[in-house]
């Protein structure tokens, strides 16, 4: 029976030719899209599932106590992981580690390739499993940092060739070659992890970073990972660990947070987390997209069934007639959705390999879940079949329940039920429609206003050579890049913008308020202010000619004498406008809480992303230091030459160091590749969701312009016009495009205004984009309606009323 009610269900199909293009085509373009955004999502949602120990691996998190809501540090000071698991029999085993550029040097390449590094010690073992190819890796050579490479790795630069045992030398930016020791080679690391990277080195840390250090003694910070034995309860260890820290006397001032490693990728919502990042926002943003593909896609079918009511009532009828009961009825309508489903995830299928490439070179990284993927098959398979069964639900029941003689006199086409429930579907589809659209223009208002606001520096023509040794001929570099033709300032600084708020930080009280906050400061030569565009907005700016204004950086660095110690204390620095009104600081007065005397105060300037307020900041000089990133301002139209002259030069001086060089614009632009990407993806569903959207509009239109066929032909012939036929179908349409703005008009404006309140500058959502949007849902619903309606006013009206 199955059977014959599927050849059925084909011969419909393949009878109206029209309306099986029409929802093959939209369904398959609405499951295709469908796929490849749960793709992504599917992918997101598996980073650093893969790990046996994933469960109970966490990644240390620390809260500074001494500044007021303070943002989690992935990192903790060295000795926590080593003292935890001394103190703690729940911890298993703990590991630093973090992922970091390295360069190594393959045959004659002096200036090295870049990779990414996952840099550890050798407890990364017992914390992260690796498929080990040869070698013994687990044994850690000391003398040497140990490097694991890739199979990858392997096959590229030691193809036939055994690399273990085999040194390689790093060439760093900064600092001297080093050598490393290859003692295994092991399988690529998976795309799917915030760890990713192209080999590991492993090197033990010092004694002294094993263990808690003095409050008033010197600390490092590390990215910190431990691992809890099976069955622990977090909450209860966040709390035993935080109490034991608190009792141990004179040790920073922290809490600690304990972040499992499946939640990194995706739940790192703060500065300096790790390269390799997602967002939990996004991921809502994309499955959202997914099900509303769909939800187009199957309003589609299900208005254009309901349309062809008319057409199938009497099938219906006589079938009732001759004794088929209800639910062989709704068999029948189901298996012709059925149909219609998986025709058009075969379809699906067979389209979706196109576009995976293109998504995969668009994100940046290979997708390891995809539809191929046995369990996502199985998944997107049993999606179909449900969805299929539960739009098609709808209208088989809707045909099956009137009594026979109702529906032979055709009184079903006038159901007021059956005309609400396709209104509310027209009007749902466009709400979809105009809410996208709305999010696209504020999405791209956003990125303009960031992109152009004045950002308290000039971020244009600014390179910035990257952070490196310049050893003793440092001044003498920087003396002939400045003679450079095209070349207006330069400067070498520790800090260069988009890098961190500052250099180094502090927590200082703030006058009249109780508890402290954390103050940045940025050093650099004199020239640095100037090098960046600051505008002076009081007092005076730092002056070579000042040689007070500043300090030696290895004076800086020790501070150990008295006469040291004086000079920090009354050293020159430049505050932001900001931080002058915050702190109350007085020009040429020392400071009360912080070394040095404010000899000028420049305009606030954005050290960060327009996602951050503004950082208290000031700027100390130094004497042209030996470590740090120099900034050359290139003057407009001179950039290429420069450039070329300036890598001449960099040679000339440093034969053997890689020049490593980037825009500062391009910097700050990368602060928000996040946001581009979310731009771009709603511009391309936008316009999808519009043409399923007008897709669906069309069939409608054709189906009802079939309908009333003979009234327009009636109309025709006691005179009205191809105008007044247009009015006449277009009318209803239009009236549902206008409730659908007045209901998705407020939808949007809260989802958007939710969405730019991750940004401390953001704009104001303007009346205008309201307007905007509804006259463009206006025009593409008019344009795709009057297509079809000119059509029937054209019609010769003799051939629609001959059977009369």
């Amino acid at each position: 029976m199955i059977i014959n009610y599927l050849k059925i269900a084909w011969r419909s199909l393949w009878k109206h030719k029209a309306y099986s293009v029409i929802n093959i085509a939209g369904l398959s373009i609405g499951l295709t899209a469908c796929l490849i955004v749960a793709t992504v999502v599917f992918d997101e949602l598996s980073y650093d599932h893969q790990w046996s120990k994933a469960n109970d691996i966490y990644r240390v998190l620390s809260v500074s106590n001494a500044v007021k809501n303070d943002k989690p540090m992935p990192m903790a000071i060295a000795g926590l992981g080593p003292s935890l698991k001394k103190e703690f029999p729940e911890v298993e085993d703990y590991c630093r580690m973090s992922v970091s550029k390295e360069r190594l040097q393959f045959g004659d390449n002096k200036e090295g390739i870049a990779f990414q590094n996952l840099h550890a010690e050798p407890t990364v073992w017992n914390v992260l499993n690796f498929h080990i190819l040869s070698g013994d890796p687990k044994k850690f050579v000391k003398g040497y940092v140990n490097l694991v490479i890739t199979k990858k790795m392997q096959k590229r630069y030691f193809a036939g060739k055994d690399p273990i045992g085999k040194i390689i030398y790093s060439q760093p930016e900064f600092g001297s070659p080093q050598p490393f020791l290859i003692t295994g080679v092991i399988d690529d690391l998976p795309q799917n992890t915030h760890l990713r990277a192209d080999f590991l080195t492993i090197l033990n840390y010092q004694v002294n970073d094993n263990r808690l250090p003095d409050k008033n003694g010197g600390y490092s910070f590390y990215p910190q990972y431990i691992v809890l034995k099976q069955g622990t309860s977090i909450n209860q260890f966040t709390a035993k660990a935080n109490r034991w820290y608190a009792k141990q006397g004179n040790v920073p001032d922290f809490t600690f947070r304990f972040q499992n490693i499946k939640d990194v990728y995706l739940r790192s919502d703060f500065n300096g987390a790790h390269a390799v990042q997602g967002s939990i926002t996004n991921v809502y943003i994309f499955s959202a997209v997914a099900a509303l593909l769909l939800i187009i896609a199957c309003i589609n079918f299900v208005n254009l069934t309901v349309s062809r009511i008319f057409n199938r009532s009497k099938e219906t009828g006589i079938r009732k007639v001759l004794g088929a009961a209800k639910l062989q009825l709704i068999i029948r309508f189901l298996s012709e959705s059925f149909i219609f489903f998986m025709m058009s995830f075969i379809l699906a299928i067979l389209i979706y390999p196109v576009f995976l490439k293109p998504v995969e070179t668009y994100l940046g990284h290979k997708l390891v879940l995809n539809l191929y993927d046995s369990g996502f098959l199985s998944i997107a398979i049993g999606g179909v079949i449900l969805v299929s069964l539960l739009t098609g639900l709808y209208p088989a029941w809707f045909l099956s329940r009137p009594k026979p003689v109702i529906i032979l006199r055709n009184n079903i086409a006038g159901d007021v039920q059956l005309n609400l429930l396709k209104k509310g579907l027209v009007v749902g589809q466009f709400v979809i429609s105009i809410t996208i659209i709305m999010a696209t223009i504020i999405v791209h208002n956003q990125l303009n206003f960031m992109s152009h606001k004045d950002l308290g520096y000039n971020k244009n023509n600014l390179l910035n050579i990257s952070f490196t040794d310049w050893e003793k001929s440092a001044a003498a570099f920087k003396q002939d890049v400045k003679q450079i033709p095209g070349v207006q300032n330069v400067s070498i600084s520790n800090w260069a913008p988009t890098e961190g708020s500052g250099t180094m930080s502090r927590e200082i009280s703030v006058p009249g308020q109780s508890g402290k906050i954390t103050v940045y400061f940025i050093e650099g030569d004199v020239d640095l202010p100037a090098t960046l565009g600051l505008r002076l907005k009081t007092g005076r700016m730092f002056n070579s000619q000042i040689k007070s204004d500043a300090v030696n950086p290895d004076s800086a660095m020790s501070g150990r004498s008295a006469a040291t110690k004086a000079i920090m204390r009354t050293r020159p620095v430049l505050a932001t406008s900001y931080t002058a009104s915050l702190l109350a600081v007085k020009l040429n007065n020392m400071m009360a809480d912080s070394d040095g005397s404010a000899v000028g105060v420049v305009d606030d300037f954005n050290s960060q992303s327009l996602h951050d307020n503004l950082k208290p900041t000031f700027i100390q000089a130094v004497t042209t230091p030996q470590y740090g990133n120099m900034l050359v301002r290139i003057r407009e139209g001179n950039e290429k030459q420069a450039l070329t002259a300036i890598n001449k030069q960099f040679k000339s001086f440093y034969p053997d160091k890689p020049f490593a060089y980037n825009w500062i614009s391009d910097e700050v632009d990368a602060q928000y590749k996040t946001e581009y990407k979310l731009q771009q993806l709603f511009t391309c569903f936008s316009l999808l969701i519009i043409f399923l959207a007008c897709m669906g509009l069309f069939g409608l239109v054709s189906f009802t312009a079939e309908q009333r066929v003979k009234e327009i032909g009636i109309r025709k012939v006691l005179g009205a016009g191809v105008g007044n036929i247009i009015t006449l179908i277009s009318k209803d349409y239009l009236i549902l495009v206008i409730i659908a703005i007045i209901v998705a008009s407020p939808i949007a404006y809260y989802a958007m205004n939710k969405w730019l309140q991750d940004f401390a500058y953001r704009i104001n959502i303007q009346w205008w984009v309201f307007v905007l949007t509804g006259f463009l849902a206006l025009l593409i619903a008019f344009v795709t309606v009057s297509f079809q309606s000119v059509k029937a006013a054209m019609a010769n009206p003799v051939k629609s009323l001959r059977s009369e």
